[in-house]
């Protein structure tokens, strides 16, 4: 029923842009004005499937509301494969359809339609120019977040023979869209997301869903630091904290004993949802116990701000009776929202956190983790991180950027970069009742299989793994 509604609520989304978005055979729009174009950028991001199944493969979660062990009594389901790390399970055939899949590729047909028209338009140069650099970058991120969920992680030593996905620029429906490697998306990513398009954009953003210089700064670090170019990456990571820092200040829970993040925050670069919000999330064991003493969401939240017991945003006793198992923590998130597939503030410091630690400056690097983590811990239990070597320092930091990016793509994004480096790949090992369940750093769990609806009509999409 959960998925059904999803289902709904993504397909009214998407009808709701049918009267502005009337492609028809010849890659012509009805679209006809520079505000028009414009106004296609004026819409809140949402990729309709749940964060689940990518939160359940990296042990962030067991699941977003069901006993673990109803999943695993059922195990011809993909929520049974995940769960149990089940790689014999036929998951290409199990993944029928997927609205996440399918709401990437809507919004890069819509970037398309702006890029193609755009030159076209009456209207000022430097408008022109914002809204196409606008549109190249969201092109570039969207794409970004397909290829690292349905590819194999990007290595500069077999990107060129391993599979990537479609990347699309035209308009042209009867066109098949063909399969590149890694290499050729990742090439094209870069190309749209290049600093020419960065300067068109405006210094601060007009709206959540529209994009300014911190955003495609951010957009060119995330991608350069998925590639593993750490030293790259970073400039472009600062220059995105330069131009938006805010954080999140947390210190007013211990108060008002309520988590309330709108949408429209400042420290959301650009806000992409996933689902309105995650109603309710079973925190696995292994991530409930990476939260620090003093945490302000998980020590002072209540639902409502009652601060009663029982009530516990992250509530252990649900956790067990809900998730069942003991030891897991049950999320009440009705208040809160998560920016499931944007970027926030908070995560471009870790960005350049990490990025700084690479290259060989620790005490940079634990600055800016500790500069976000005065603002998630209460003063009686902060403590500043410090280390001598880069091991030490990103042990630190995987720690703190874990709790900090749950119900978010990122820490899924992550155990697939670590994982491609021998000095921090590892095995994620989960106990459940039921026994113990294993994923190795190269097990082909780590890449979803394209939905059989894409790969019907696409021969060249075959499956990454």
């Amino acid at each position: 029923m959960k998925k059904i509604i999803l289902h709904i609520l993504l397909l009214l989304f998407l009808a709701s842009c049918e009267d502005k978005l009337d492609i028809i055979p010849k890659g012509q729009t009805v679209l006809n004005t520079l505000e028009d174009l414009a106004n296609l950028l004026n819409q809140e991001y949402n990729l309709g499937t749940p964060i689940e199944d990518l939160c359940v493969i990296c042990n962030e979660s067991y699941s977003f509301s069901e006993n673990v062990n109803l999943i695993l009594s059922q195990p011809n389901t993909l929520a049974y494969a995940y769960l149990s790390y089940d790689e014999d399970s036929d998951r290409a055939g199990l993944t029928t359809e997927s609205s996440r899949y399918a709401a990437i590729y809507q919004y890069i047909n819509y970037m398309n339609v702006i890029i193609d028209k755009i030159d076209d338009m009456e209207g000022e140069n430097y408008m022109k120019e914002q809204v196409k650099a606008e549109a190249h970058i969201m092109r570039a991120y969207m794409h970004w977040l397909a290829v690292n969920i349905y590819a194999k992680q990007y290595d500069e030593t077999t990107a060129t023979k391993e599979g990537g996905i479609a990347y699309v620029t035209d308009l042209e429906i009867t066109n098949q869209k063909t399969k590149l490697t890694l290499s050729e998306v990742y090439e094209n990513i870069l190309a749209d997301c290049d600093e020419k398009y960065i300067n068109a954009l405006p210094d601060k953003s007009p709206n959540v869903t529209r994009a300014g210089k911190a955003w495609g700064y951010a957009v060119r670090a995330k991608v350069l630091m998925q590639m593993k170019k750490y030293e790259d990456a970073l400039p472009y990571a600062l220059k995105s904290i330069e131009y938006q820092n805010n954080i999140e200040d947390r210190s007013v829970i211990v108060e008002l004993h309520d988590w309330y993040l709108e949408k429209t925050a400042p420290n959301n670069l650009i806000y992409i949802g996933g689902m309105i919000s995650p109603f309710c999330e079973v925190l696995s064991i292994e991530s409930a116990a990476l939260f620090e003493p003093g945490d302000y969401v998980k020590d002072y939240a209540y639902m409502f701000g009652m601060n009663t017991p029982g009530f516990e945003v992250w509530n252990p006793t649900y956790g067990e009776s809900n998730g069942g198992v003991k030891g897991a923590l049950f999320f009440y998130g009705m208040s809160s929202y998560t920016n499931i597939f944007g970027i926030t503030t908070e995560r471009m410091y870790y960005t350049a956190a990490e990025c700084y630690i690479r290259t060989d400056q620790v005490d940079e690097g634990l600055d800016l983790v500790n500069a976000v983590r005065e603002y998630r811990i209460h003063p009686d239990s902060f403590e500043k991180f410090e280390a001598s070597t880069e091991e030490e320092a990103m042990a630190l930091l995987q720690k703190a950027k874990w709790i900090e990016c749950i119900s978010t793509y990122e820490n899924f994004f992550d155990c697939k970069r670590w994982n491609s480096e021998e000095k921090y790949k590892r095995t994620i090992t989960r106990q459940l009742p039921a026994g113990t369940y294993s994923i190795e750093p190269d097990s082909p769990l780590w890449v979803f299989p394209f939905p059989a609806n894409a790969v019907r009509y696409n021969s060249s999409l075959t499956q990454n793994y």
